[in-house]
């Protein structure tokens, strides 16, 4: 889903970075897949740490989380990413993120109907977080089990 939603707004982040922001093309083209990368490692790295209610309550608020440190957090690994992949100075990466992180969180709320799930979580993020939190989840069930031979 988060690929469906970046590719479906990509043209207008880059209309906007290169307008509003002076990158070239080629670093508005680059700052779309960073954000798409970027985003799905904070999601997962979220999920993967069991913090699901955190991360469905920032994807359902949309836009409106901006105050959340949940927001705060995927703003700055995002920040960093442009910083560092696209070698744009602090200030400017931020003004990205300011940018196209609550338009992405609105783009996921509406598809959502501002009502995810965390089956819909797993759509979001892709298989292979899916495959991360069932393992972990396959642990702690064998775990569990252990204790009951």
């Amino acid at each position: 889903m988060i690929n469906d939603i970046i590719k479906s707004i990509g043209p207008q982040v880059v209309s906007q970075i290169t307008s509003q922001f002076g990158l070239s093309e080629d670093q508005a083209s680059k700052a779309v897949e960073t954000t798409k990368e970027s985003l799905t490692s904070s999601a997962t790295k979220e999920a993967a740490s069991g913090n699901l209610d955190g991360l469905l309550a920032m994807i359902n608020q949309g836009s409106g989380a901006s105050g959340s440190g949940m927001f705060q957090k995927f703003a700055g690994n995002l920040a960093g990413d442009y910083i560092s992949k696209l070698g744009v100075p602090e200030g400017v990466a931020k003004q990205i993120t300011a940018f196209v992180l609550p338009m992405v969180l609105d783009k996921i709320a509406g598809a959502t109907g501002g009502n995810a799930g965390k089956a819909d979580l797993m759509k979001l993020i892709g298989g292979g977080a899916g495959d991360l939190l069932k393992g972990k989840a396959g642990d702690l069930l064998g775990g569990l089990g252990g204790m009951f031979k």
